[in-house]
C-alpha cells in the first residue's frame, strides 16, 4: 500500500510539474475555466524523439485513451524532423476547442516542425469525360511537388475523340492538353490534396477533329477517396467563341 501511494504521489507531482510548464496551446479566459472544470489534466503522455526533444501531451484520461493517442501522434512525429533538439514542448488536449483538439495540435506540429518539401509525386491518371455531347476517354502523365499544405505541378493529358465510323472502321483522334495545376487541402495534415484547379492549352490544334482554333480548358477536381475523383470544367474552342462544359471521373 505504501508503494502504491508513493507511485501515485510521484505521478501526480510529475503531472503538476508538466502542467506548470508553458503550454504551446494555452487556453485563455472562459475556455480555460471550462476545460479545468470539465476535463482537468489527469495524465501525461511523453514522446521521446531521436534528437532528444520531447513532446508532452497533457490530457484527461476520461476523454482520451493513451494507446489511441500514441497511434494518432506517432505518424506526424516521424515526419517532424525539424522538432527542436534537447527541448520539451507541452500541449494540453481537449476536443472542445480547435487549438487543443488532436487535429489542431497535429496541425501545429506539422506547420512548425515538418520540412516544407514533402515529396515529388508522379501519377498516370485515366478517366472518362462527357464533353460537348460526346464521351471522351482521357489518359495522361502528371507530376506534382508536394509542399506542406498544397502542391503545384502539371500534366499532359490526351482527350480521346472517336469520330463517326467510315466504312465500319473505328478512328481515334487525340487531343493533347498541357495543363498547369494547383492542389490543396488546407488544414489537412494527412496531405491528401482533395481539391485541384487547373488550366490547359490544346497542343495539336491542327490535328484535332473535336476542337478548332485556339482551345483552352479550365477544370476543378474533387477527390472522393484515394483513387477516384470527380472532375468538372469547361473547354473554350474556336478562338474562345464556343464553350463545352465537361464532367467526368478520374482514377489514379
Amino acid at each position: 500500500m505504501k508503494t502504491l501511494t508513493t507511485t501515485l504521489f510521484l505521478a501526480f507531482a510529475f503531472i503538476q510539474h508538466t502542467y506548470a510548464q508553458k503550454l504551446e496551446n494555452q487556453l485563455n479566459g472562459n475556455d480555460l475555466i471550462w476545460a479545468d472544470a470539465n476535463f482537468p489534466v489527469t495524465d501525461t503522455l511523453a514522446f521521446e524523439l531521436p534528437n532528444e526533444g520531447t513532446l508532452l501531451l497533457l490530457y484527461n484520461d476520461a476523454e482520451y485513451n493513451q494507446e489511441i493517442l500514441k497511434q494518432t501522434f506517432e505518424p506526424i512525429l516521424e515526419k517532424a524532423t525539424d522538432f527542436p533538439e534537447f527541448t520539451s514542448l507541452a500541449y494540453r488536449l481537449t476536443e472542445n476547442f480547435y487549438q487543443s483538439s488532436t487535429k489542431g495540435v497535429i496541425y501545429d506540429l506539422e506547420a512548425n516542425y515538418v520540412p516544407y518539401l514533402d515529396s515529388i509525386e508522379l501519377t498516370f491518371p485515366i478517366g472518362l469525360d462527357f464533353t460537348g455531347g460526346d464521351f471522351t476517354p482521357s489518359v495522361g502523365l502528371r507530376t506534382h511537388v508536394n509542399l506542406r499544405q498544397f502542391s503545384i505541378g502539371g500534366s499532359v493529358t490526351n482527350t480521346i475523340f472517336f469520330p463517326e465510323r467510315e466504312n465500319g472502321n473505328v478512328k481515334v483522334n487525340s487531343n493533347w492538353f498541357a495543363n498547369a495545376e494547383f492542389s490543396w487541402e488546407f488544414g489537412n495534415v494527412q496531405r491528401q490534396r482533395r481539391n485541384m484547379f487547373g488550366v490547359g492549352y490544346l497542343l495539336n490544334q491542327n490535328d484535332s477533329q473535336l476542337f478548332s482554333g485556339t482551345t483552352m480548358q479550365a477544370f476543378y477536381r474533387r477527390k472522393l477517396n484515394e483513387n477516384i475523383s470527380i472532375r468538372v470544367g469547361v473547354i473554350a474552342t474556336e478562338n474562345f467563341k464556343t464553350f463545352y462544359p465537361t464532367i467526368g471521373i478520374r482514377f489514379w
